[in-house]
């Protein structure tokens, strides 16, 4: 079967988005321009608003596309501990704690820029839907489908992963150990939760 090839248009936005996300990590937020992000990938600044808009709606975009990808390594972790709530939400807390730490642009995000000072924070206190809720959203459909045995209603599974969420955020930012022993508590709360 012939793999299907995306769009040209969508090679470039990914290139783009890309190429930002390598700017973001090495010179921090401020310092890309949309002139800087055209000269990486080789294209006119004009293809670049064609395809990003304005450096708001770049930010936006990183953001959901950040925000996907959270939500598929959730999904494959749930999916190697079916019908095992506690261990599948607790691996799934445990691999976003590791894959953040390591990620420049999710970092930058929680307000730990890279040499100091950065104005991509504002994006995500003022807009919080942006990340925070679609995370949370798809996070908890996830675990209502995949765990109905927990007994949880999706509104309590969305309240229940937003408060997931924020602790997690909470490790990132002040960090009071390893990642094991963060997820190692983490599993006492998360089986609290679950009624486990």
């Amino acid at each position: 079967m012939k793999a299907v090839t995306p769009p040209a248009s969508a090679r470039t936005r990914e290139k783009l988005l890309d190429a930002a996300a390598e700017l973001i990590a090495g010179d921090g937020w401020a310092a890309v321009t949309m002139g800087k992000l055209a000269a990486h990938v080789g294209v006119s600044r004009q293809t670049v608003y064609n395809e990003l808009g304005s450096k708001a709606e770049l930010a936006e975009a990183l953001l959901l596309r950040e925000t996907e990808r959270f939500a598929e390594r959730v999904a494959e972790v749930v999916a190697a501990h079916p019908g095992r709530p506690v261990d599948g939400v607790t691996a799934a807390f445990r691999g976003t704690l590791e894959a953040a730490r390591t990620n420049p642009l999710l970092l930058l995000a929680l307000g730990c820029p890279k040499g100091g000072r950065d104005d991509f924070l504002p994006l995500l206190t003022t807009r919080p839907e942006g990340v925070l809720g679609r995370s949370v959203d798809a996070v908890a459909a996830l675990f209502a489908r995949c765990y109905p045995e927990v007994g949880l209603t999706p509104s309590e599974w969305t309240v229940a992963v937003e408060a997931m969420v924020r602790l997690l955020l909470s490790h990132l930012v002040q960090p009071s150990g390893s990642v094991a022993q963060a997820s190692g508590r983490m599993r006492w709360v998360i089986g609290r939760m679950l009624g486990a």
